[in-house]
């Protein structure tokens, strides 16, 4: 077979539960004279390895294609959510079916539309879908040649990935936690921790941004002018009764009923509207408010929090929150 200029023909990735079908496919596309990358042919190379960054470089530039195999325990990895991650980085680089998601059930997975067209691998034996990806790649690659030297100097720099590690005092992993990059021209992007405390961010364009983190049982974290280069850690302290949002337009805040919708007005001055929430008593809305001093909010219910602005700028916005101690 005459080869692209890739290391491989195909990468593949999946769970482990699922290594016996994936080696068998494997093992078929070796015959086949496809170059595929699969962990078990790639032991002595992976040795001594840092496994993190080797396996985003192979994922995210060295192979024309990944095939990826999904399942409820592809979901569930941390490895396969690394792999995942760097395969979307190339995805958005390129306008080009890159990923190749063939299914053995119906888990939805974090990025892959349910509109994509899959392999499904229910009645499809390993053989049969070895040779389905061996007349995939044979048919792009002339193809694929032509349009990667036209697209490669269209590209002036090449997307990579960030990742923020979320865990709290005793190191334990928090997940759920709401995690948004704002840039300074206040365009930004967000996510969300997983099971690993791991947030990942695409970055397509050199910028420093304001790193800030929010989770309904944990304080407000704002960190500035961090760069993405490197990968950050952050440890929070839970505090009892307190929690923290980040707002985008508008947003439900835990513990009241109704909406909070904070406006900017100028570069330093700030309004809240609260939908069906008295502001400090029932005071006309809108309410002009400051950073760093707390607000009083009370819903129909008679639930009262604190409410206090960390960080305003474009329509995102920092709060921590407590409630409200009685006398």
């Amino acid at each position: 077979m005459k080869h692209n200029n890739y290391e491989y023909d195909v990468a593949l990735s999946f769970a482990g539960e699922n290594r016996a079908y994936v080696e068998e496919v494997a093992n078929n596309l070796r015959l086949k004279g496809v170059r595929v990358f699969y962990d078990l042919f790639e032991e002595a190379n992976l040795w001594g390895k840092n496994l993190y960054e080797y396996l985003s470089d192979i994922y995210q530039s060295k192979a024309q294609y990944t095939v990826l195999f999904i399942s409820g325990f592809y979901n569930q990895k941390l490895w396969t959510n690394h792999e995942r991650v760097s395969m979307q980085a190339r995805a958005f680089q390129e306008s080009r079916e890159y990923i190749l998601p063939a299914r053995f059930d119906d888990t939805e997975i974090p990025g892959i539309l349910k509109t994509v067209g899959y392999i499904d691998l229910k009645n499809k034996t390993p053989e049969e879908l070895a040779t389905l990806i061996e007349k995939k790649v044979k048919k792009d690659q002339t193809f694929f040649r032509k349009r990667w030297s036209k697209l490669s100097t269209m590209i002036s720099a090449k997307p990579f990935i960030f990742s923020i590690k979320v865990l709290d005092h005793k190191g334990e992993l928090v997940k759920n936690s709401k995690v948004v990059l704002v840039a300074d021209n206040s365009t930004y992007l967000e996510g969300f921790s997983d099971q690993n405390g791991l947030a990942h961010f695409i970055i397509r364009t050199r910028k420093l941004y304001t790193v800030l983190i929010a989770h309904p049982e944990y304080p407000a974290v704002i960190f500035r002018k961090i760069n993405p280069k490197e990968d950050i850690e952050v440890a929070i302290e839970k505090t009892e009764g307190s929690g923290s949002a980040i707002i985008n337009k508008s947003e439900e805040i835990s513990g009241l009923t109704g909406e909070i919708k904070p406006l900017l007005k100028s570069e330093n001055e700030f309004s809240l509207y609260a939908d069906n929430i008295a502001i400090e008593g029932g005071i006309q809305q809108p309410y002009d408010f400051e950073l760093n001093k707390s607000i009083n909010l009370e819903d129909n219910e008679g639930n009262s929090i604190h409410l206090t602005f960390r960080f305003f700028q474009g329509r995102i916005a920092l709060v921590d929150y407590s409630k409200h101690k009685s006398h």
